[in-house]
């Protein structure tokens, strides 16, 4: 039986060995992003919050090994930003409660800009013709945070401030990703990739005026700004590139 265990274990080492293989890689990400948060999307004061599309950006390093022709592990570094426009208008005078004076048929444009670190690790699936399915959590690492409002008709014109302790230093995502290596030469390839990722963990982060959604102020007076709080969470979808160099068996 030893004699028959021994060259069959022997052979499986082999296979796995032969199969087996490490890439490194250099990629870049064109980002559409969005903060959903329910009382921006059905505010109930004086003013109108509009959701505007606005794409950001992330770059970074790729590092993924193959356990055989057909499943592997992937991990990013990326650096980028996660970025959401707004716009509206008041349909009455007021002042909102971060002291804000606002009037009737007042309109602004607004952004937060978030910088993070996403650092996501997934299990990939290879089909054996250069594409893949791949799917796993992320952690997004909030370096700073900034955001600009411009005013049109109104008392104040413009302002903006850095909005770092808004958001909490990190989050939990979940990333679902596809994408195929295409072969430039030998170990080289050119790598297209869609992904799309939802954060699980509440950003906090500020409403389209910059009021911190934390602040209690929002959710008391008679009538309140807001009726409660409600937690904030980011989506996104990305485009992709990137070039990969394999090192080990070729499939």
């Amino acid at each position: 039986m030893k004699k028959i265990i021994l060259p069959i274990a022997l052979l499986v080492l082999s296979v796995c060995t032969y199969a087996q293989s490490f890439e490194i890689g250099v990629r870049y990400l064109a980002v559409s992003n969005w903060f959903f948060n329910s009382n921006v999307s059905n505010s109930n004061n004086d003013g109108v919050e509009n959701y505007q599309g606005v794409y950001s950006y992330s770059y970074g390093a790729q590092l993924a090994y193959n356990f055989s022709d057909h499943t592997g592990l992937e991990a990013d570094v990326m650096l980028g930003t996660l970025s959401q426009n707004y716009n509206g208008n008041f349909s009455a005078n007021g002042v909102m409660p971060s002291g804000t004076v606002y009037k009737q048929n007042e309109e602004f444009n607004s952004e937060s800009t978030v910088k993070v670190t996403q650092i996501p690790v997934f299990f990939r699936y290879l089909y054996g013709n250069g594409s893949y399915v791949a799917i796993g959590p992320e952690v997004g690492l909030i370096t700073d945070a900034n955001f600009n409002i411009t005013y049109t008709g109104g008392p104040i014109s413009s302002s903006q401030y850095n909005t770092a302790n808004c958001y909490p230093s990190n989050y939990i995502a979940g990333v679902l990703s596809f994408g195929n290596n295409i072969r430039i030469h030998n170990g080289l390839f050119f790598n297209i990739n869609l992904r799309f990722s939802y954060d699980f963990t509440d950003l906090h982060g500020v409403d389209a005026y910059g009021q911190k959604l934390d602040n209690q102020a929002l959710y008391t007076g008679s009538p309140a700004w807001y009726s409660s709080y409600k937690p904030t969470h980011a989506a996104s979808a990305s485009f992709g590139l990137a070039l990969i160099y394999r090192f080990g068996h070729d499939f």
